[in-house]
């Protein structure tokens, strides 16, 4: 095809007609935006680790759209989170600078990491701001979902013909080009959460009560189906930790029902990977991936700067120094290499701010569910965290943080609603006559 200067300009047309539609309609660009990332597959790379996906192009879209439309105020619980998240932030840019003028730079994928980040936590809790964004953005999530589900099923389809030897090439065998095979359990606890948050805003009718439910149960089975342990675990913790937070007894039972069958026909069908994927020591390290061996490396790291640390983005560049085959595989031993002690203090702040601001929304009968399930969110990744680096600076999960923000502040500001309506249903009142 030949481009004329006219097919440029038609292009150029159409691609300003499609902007100005998606910053006018912003909630079909958030649909756009959950369902581009169930295709992780369609990627422009820039280098060997970095990529640019059509969601990365649509929140820089977004980002400028926060700039000429005057964004909601964030509510008191945001701003709360949003600050220190904030302060984490700086303090790692100022790693940065420091560790530049030293001449120890980051990696570009660590730079690309925090930046993606810091931009999905400046907009997303600033654009999905009513209810009908919020349904928007999940319906975008739970299609795009179904279809990372489908490309899971077709990958493994096409590389079950090959002899896999264990569970771990099941695992590799079910990913994607861009991804860490891991990176299917932190976009399980993503869509499982989208999930269970649709159910509990928008299950008016007998169809979602049904729907939402089979949804996030579905994509919670989906880590367990490839072996992705570590996640499968905090995921069924975060099943039992919310439903005994809302007494919901019956249910649980169903869920360990669910979880007991998901296991036998597990090793009814692959029971040599089952086998070996359940043959832990928690003595000796056994079954874990060579977990311990990373992590006493990365001890010996803290060891060497505990209080300043080594820099951000040196955990990959100082393990291999010292002789570990890769990374420490925890979030909090890597915060702790790279940030140092007060890194560490910042880090578990964030997750207390998280925490307390479910705990608060669950104190409230009429946010009951989402602060339970809040609360449920932030023990999964905490826990996910401690095999893998979830919570710091990784891109699903932070959609995932960013989406809990987003609701903190739609809850509460439904609450100052109710109680000034409230307010102005007293006033109106008459006034009790004297006998």
């Amino acid at each position: 095809m030949i481009f004329t200067p006219i097919l440029w300009i038609e292009i150029g047309l159409a691609v300003l007609i499609g902007i100005v539609f998606l910053w006018t309609k912003v909630e079909f660009a958030l649909f756009l935006y959950a369902l581009a990332l169930g295709f992780p597959d369609f990627a422009y790379p820039l280098g060997s680790t970095i990529n640019i996906r059509l969601d990365d192009v649509l929140i820089l879209l977004l980002l400028a759209r926060i700039f000429l439309w005057t964004p909601v105020p964030l509510s008191k619980g945001q701003k709360n989170i949003c600050t220190w998240l904030a302060i984490f932030f700086a303090v790692c840019m100022l790693s940065v600078v420091a560790g530049a003028a030293q001449g120890t730079h980051p990696e570009g994928y660590a730079n690309a990491k925090v930046a993606g980040c810091a931009i999905i936590l400046l907009v997303l809790p600033r654009i999905v701001v009513s209810r009908e964004r919020l349904r928007f953005f999940l319906a975008g999530l739970m299609i795009g979902g179904i279809a990372l589900v489908i490309q899971v099923y077709l990958h493994l389809g096409e590389n079950l013909a090959r002899n896999i030897a264990n569970f771990q090439q099941m695992k590799d065998a079910a990913t994607f080009t861009t991804w860490n095979p891991n990176t299917i359990g932190q976009a399980a606890v993503l869509l499982a959460f989208a999930a269970a948050l649709g159910g509990i805003t928008f299950s008016g009718t007998l169809a979602g009560k049904i729907i939402w439910p089979c949804l996030t149960a579905g994509f919670a089975l989906v880590p367990a189906v490839v072996f992705v342990r570590g996640t499968t675990m905090s995921i069924a913790a975060g099943f039992v930790l919310f439903l005994c937070m809302v007494r919901r007894w019956k249910v649980l039972v169903l869920f360990g029902a669910l979880c007991l069958s998901a296991v036998l026909l597990l090793h009814s069908l692959e029971r040599p990977l089952v086998e070996e994927a359940t043959s832990v020591n928690v003595s000796t390290g056994e079954g874990f991936s060579h977990r311990f061996d990373r992590w006493e490396m990365a001890l010996q790291a803290i060891h060497k700067s505990p209080w300043l640390g080594q820099g951000f983005g040196q955990e990959l560049n100082y393990l291999s120094l010292i002789g570990s085959e890769g990374r420490a595989h925890d979030a909090y031993l890597t915060v702790w290499i790279e940030m140092g002690l007060g890194g560490v203090l910042l880090f578990l702040a964030i997750i207390f701010q998280f925490a307390r601001a479910g705990w608060h929304l669950f104190q409230n009968r009429q946010f009951q569910f989402q602060g339970a399930l809040l609360v449920a969110l932030i023990f999964t990744l905490s826990l996910d965290s401690l095999g893998l680096s979830t919570l710091y600076w990784e891109k699903l999960p932070t959609i995932a943080l960013s989406l809990a923000i987003a609701v903190i502040g739609m809850c509460e500001r439904d609450g100052q609603e109710a109680a000034a309506i409230h307010f102005r249903e007293l006033a109106r009142e008459p006034a009790a006559q004297p006998s």
